[in-house]
């Protein structure tokens, strides 16, 4: 089970900071780990968000779930949960996690159901249909293996398969599905691993023994299902639901457009939906307005239901890419819930700032948002 470490030095304005500043791979849930996701918010800070702002039993909402950072922890801290993203690929990952098959052995039975249906899909799959940035990842058998098994799960609504899929789908280790290539962006790596050289790299790797590699790595610290409130929507977050007796939002939105999703996932998203999705962005030539304007809509949509004593908790990383003003996010927050008749019953009760480690920031040279202000809304 993952320690819940609440250790920190640095502080802000006075309060300390309540998570680990260090890795928690080796002990996070492994469900964590079906697939990477840019951008994630850490696990530590996801875990100790949770536990000071709720209690066993409460309603955590997350609008912008993204990974399924906060939707996993709550759920494994006895919270329910309502979650939800306009990005399929954060829709898809966080469902994979919060409804994963109760034990190891049930994945390693819907797999074997699936693969079965994927081999009666098999025959269908036409690699002409395939665009060729595409096909250029992957042998044209593996490719075409990958597709059959990825329809095989959508014909059978199975996310936490497809999830594991998506986990397996790039990388240039053995265990992975495609050419060398990025684990995240997804970019091929010819160049340091020329097919000349590294011929056996760019052979046919087989779908099947990898996926039942993933399951038994997936089930290494495993969540059980408690039985609480769990409901995950795509919707875009300012037609969110407005669930009653709210206990907690702790979200963590868009950093005006410091992520480019669709770009930065577009191998996965096409897997997903067999097309690229529109719309991911915060499109607009004044981010901060665009941005003032979505949060000031999704927070007073949800505002009225938070429980007297309940919390908003919203972690904002600054802006670095093309917005002029750099790390006005937070700042932004502080003048919404200060100057906006919605939000006249919240008091801010805390505040921290957390730098970003580089290897969280994943893009070439460690460019990228580097720090997240986090402030603590408290109902009165």
């Amino acid at each position: 089970m993952p320690r819940h470490q609440t250790a920190g030095k640095q502080t802000t304005g006075g309060t300390k900071r309540i998570w680990t500043a260090s890795s928690t791979v080796k002990s996070d849930w492994t469900f964590h780990q079906i697939a990477p996701y840019i951008g994630r918010m850490k696990t530590s800070m996801a875990r100790a968000l949770i536990l000071d702002n709720s209690k066993t039993g409460d309603l955590i909402v997350d609008p912008f779930c993204g990974s399924g950072a906060v939707a996993l922890e709550a759920f494994a801290s006895n919270r329910g949960v309502i979650a939800g993203d306009w990005n399929p690929y954060a829709v898809l990952l966080t469902r994979a996690k919060l409804f994963a098959p109760k034990s190891e052995r049930a994945a390693l039975k819907r797999l074997a159901a699936t693969w079965k249906l994927s081999r009666e899909l098999l025959p269908k799959q036409d690699l002409r249909k395939v665009p060729a940035w595409v096909r250029r990842f992957f042998h044209q058998d593996t490719l075409r293996n990958a597709l059959a098994f990825r329809d095989a799960c959508v014909e059978r609504g199975d996310d936490f398969l497809l999830g594991c899929l998506l986990g397996i789908l790039h990388h240039q280790r053995p265990g992975f599905l495609s050419f060398p290539s990025s684990h995240l962006v997804p970019y091929l790596r010819s160049r340091k691993f020329p097919k000349n050289r590294f011929a056996s790299l760019y052979e046919e790797r087989e779908v099947l023994p990898r996926l039942q590699a993933k399951i038994l790595r997936t089930y290494k610290r495993p969540v059980h299902n408690r039985g609480l409130t769990r409901r995950i929507h795509r919707v875009d977050a300012r037609q969110f639901p407005r669930p009653k007796n709210i206990s907690a939002v702790i979200t963590s939105p868009p950093y005006m457009n410091e992520l480019d999703y669709v770009r930065d996932n577009r191998l996965r998203l096409w897997f997903i939906e067999r097309s690229l999705p529109r719309g991911l962005e915060l499109v607009a030539r004044d981010r901060e307005a665009a941005f003032r304007e979505l949060m000031r809509s999704v927070c007073a949509r949800l505002a009225p239901n938070i429980k007297k004593g309940g919390k908003f908790v919203l972690v904002v990383g600054d802006a670095t890419r093309g917005s002029g003003r750099k790390g006005r996010t937070g700042m932004i927050m502080r003048q919404l819930f200060k100057e906006d008749d919605a939000f006249r019953e919240f008091h801010l009760e805390k505040s921290y700032l957390d730098k970003i480690p580089d290897v969280r920031r994943s893009r070439r040279e460690c460019k990228g948002t580097r720090s997240e202000t986090i402030l603590v809304y408290r109902k009165c």
